[in-house]
């Protein structure tokens, strides 16, 4: 019987993950399948710690379920307990216990080094958005070096619980809140300097969608990744000022190169996963 792994969310079927696991699993050998697992909201932490009894040996979870996974686990490694998000859970074979981790911020990071040759250490960075995937990506920026990190978003509170978990376990790393209702100048002020900015909303996964921000506000050197993978508005009118961009295909790529090495302890064929999200999202495409 081949070993269950799968991907926990609501909705859940436009995950490409199955791509990518699946070709790695056959690139390796490996007697094991990859599956969607819809669960909505109202019975997620029940259904989450019925899995390993359904032979799950460990899952990946995404919105809105990341926060719910961090309560369902026995363990917890301590960057995700500190953004209280799983992404990640691993299944002990011999007492089911589970234990939870987060990868978003590991597969930003390498996005960001194989894109722009950005390094954590020492760099500099801004976050637009306030959600759960800006604070365990910023976060994790910080824990990892980061000198400086500007967060962006409509809702100041929001933004101002990341400052906070950064203050209180990175205070190396300087922070600022900037709302996005301020003036224009306010906000290209506030970036002038910045090298690199992450778009970490949701806007841009339906056509109609505004722009997160208009680009005008960027500084002209300022490149971009935006965390939807795809070629959102946002990057296209970007592209138009001639700016150097990046969708989020790549850190996907790696934040589920990390989980395939956190469940099977072999080090995942990166390349053969790369292959199959891109053969994916252009059969979604048309």
């Amino acid at each position: 019987m081949p070993l269950k792994y799968g991907v926990v969310g609501w909705p859940v079927e436009h995950s490409l993950s199955p791509a990518m696991h699946n070709a790695a699993f056959a690139e390796l050998g490996l007697n094991a399948e990859y599956q969607l697992i819809p669960i909505p909201p109202a019975d997620v932490i029940s259904r989450m710690r019925k899995l390993p009894h359904r032979d799950f040996s460990g899952w990946n979870v995404t919105v809105p379920h990341k926060a719910a996974a961090a309560q369902c686990v026995d363990k917890i490694d301590p960057p995700a307990e500190l953004v209280n998000s799983v992404n990640t859970v691993t299944v002990e074979p011999d007492t089911g216990e589970l234990s939870g981790y987060s990868t978003d911020g590991y597969g930003l990071e390498m996005a960001l080094k194989e894109h722009f040759g950005f390094s954590a250490q020492g760099g500099r960075l801004a976050f637009i958005g306030g959600g759960g995937a800006t604070c365990a990506t910023a976060v994790h920026m910080a824990l990892q070096g980061a000198d400086e990190i500007v967060l962006l978003n409509r809702s100041i509170d929001k933004i101002e619980r990341i400052v906070a978990i950064i203050d209180a376990n990175a205070p190396a790393c300087r922070t600022r809140c900037i709302s996005l209702k301020a003036a224009p100048e306010t906000i290209r002020n506030a970036l002038k300097d910045i090298p690199l900015a992450v778009q970490s909303t949701s806007l841009g996964l339906h056509a109609d969608d505004p722009l997160p921000i208009p680009p005008f506000l960027l500084p002209p050197h300022c490149r971009v990744m935006d965390m939807i993978y795809g070629d959102t508005p946002f990057l296209k009118a970007l592209r138009q000022e001639s700016r150097k961009t990046a969708d989020g295909l790549s850190m996907l790529l790696y934040q589920g190169a990390r989980s395939f090495t956190l469940w099977t302890g072999r080090e995942a064929p990166v390349e053969t996963m790369r292959s199959a999200l891109k053969k994916a999202l252009k059969d979604r495409s048309g």
